[in-house]
């Protein structure tokens, strides 16, 4: 009898279990795995799955599997998927008036960072987004600094830059803001880079150093300018449809564990900054000093003015002017 009744109650117990429809979230993005987004990604369906008792998954759809970026920010508004993590790409093709966001030396530190995009300029550009795209963004994570490198110059100062060829994404903020460093910027897409460098189209590229690494460019690039010209981030975002999928409790949960994964991601940032550099110094690369100086000073004067029709009024100034 006692056995008639384990066994009946192993079996609802595994009935119960195997009845459970856990509500599942989409999250999509183009990092490949191994990067600190990824593995920031993996600790946020960790999180949520632990938090909600296993009714909540995750699900992930890593290396663009599900499309580039700008297929993913409009699989939000057809509900094709429910999370992203997305550049700030998104910010230049609906809000451009916020593209200072991609520009160099426009932010000190990530600290700088932080508060700029979680105070009151930040909440601008989520009201603006919201209100044109109906894109709700809940995070923002750090992404490595960028990093000028050249085949056989070093750059260590303003000088050293001029009618420098520099390969740059095929993206207008990049390519003037370089101008008016005065380097020569050569627009190519990231696929054609390594080749250009390689046979000498151009001399030079910016990238952060997990780019750098990946790509293998310390095959052609012999030295690394410290500039961290660009301090780039993220954007964890949702689309209309997520408070219609999701309670106020899941969305708690879900919300909760994006800020637990952000502060996770940032500090894997910083790590592998220290490994990916000591990998590259093995690799023969040379790490030169800059002084920054010059190129802020120069950012602040010619940019705004070079931007001026693009650009929010004041908005270099502003952000420049948060301590």
């Amino acid at each position: 009898m006692k056995y008639t009744l384990l066994l009946l109650m192993v079996l609802l117990v595994g009935c119960s279990q195997g009845n459970k429809n856990p509500k599942i979230i989409r999250l999509a993005y183009v990092m490949a795995p191994g990067g600190a987004s990824h593995q920031g990604a993996e600790k946020f369906a960790e999180l949520v799955k632990e938090r909600s008792k296993g009714e909540l998954l995750v699900r992930l759809y890593p290396n663009g599997i599900l499309g580039n970026d700008r297929v993913l920010v409009e699989g939000l508004q057809l509900r094709a998927t429910d999370m992203i993590i997305t550049g700030t790409a998104m910010v230049g093709w609906y809000i451009p008036e916020y593209g200072v966001l991609e520009a160099p030396f426009v932010f000190r530190d990530y600290d700088h960072l932080d508060k700029v995009m979680k105070g009151e300029i930040g909440k601008e550009i989520i009201e603006a987004l919201y209100s044109r795209r109906k894109i709700r963004v809940l995070s923002y994570l750090h992404r490595g600094p960028r990093y000028l490198t050249t085949t056989t110059k070093k750059v260590q100062n303003l000088s050293d830059l001029q009618g420098l060829k520099l390969r740059v994404p095929e993206l207008p903020t990049y390519i003037k803001s370089w101008g008016a460093f005065g380097a020569n910027p050569t627009p190519l897409a990231y696929t054609d880079m390594f080749m250009a460098l390689k046979q000498g189209v151009v001399e030079g590229q910016e990238n952060p150093l997990e780019v750098i690494y990946t790509s293998h460019l310390y095959e052609t690039q012999q030295y690394i300018m410290e500039t961290k010209h660009l301090l780039g981030f993220y954007m964890v975002a949702v689309g209309e449809a997520f408070s219609d999928k999701f309670t106020e409790a899941e969305q708690h949960i879900i919300l909760q564990a994006v800020q637990e994964a952000t502060s996770f991601n940032n500090e894997m940032v910083q790590q592998y900054e220290l490994e990916l550099r000591s990998e590259l110094e093995k690799h023969g690369v040379e790490f030169i000093p800059v002084d920054k100086s010059e190129f802020e000073n120069i950012a602040k004067q010619k940019l705004p003015l070079v931007f001026k029709e693009d650009w929010a009024e004041n908005i270099y100034k502003r952000i420049s002017s948060i301590d």
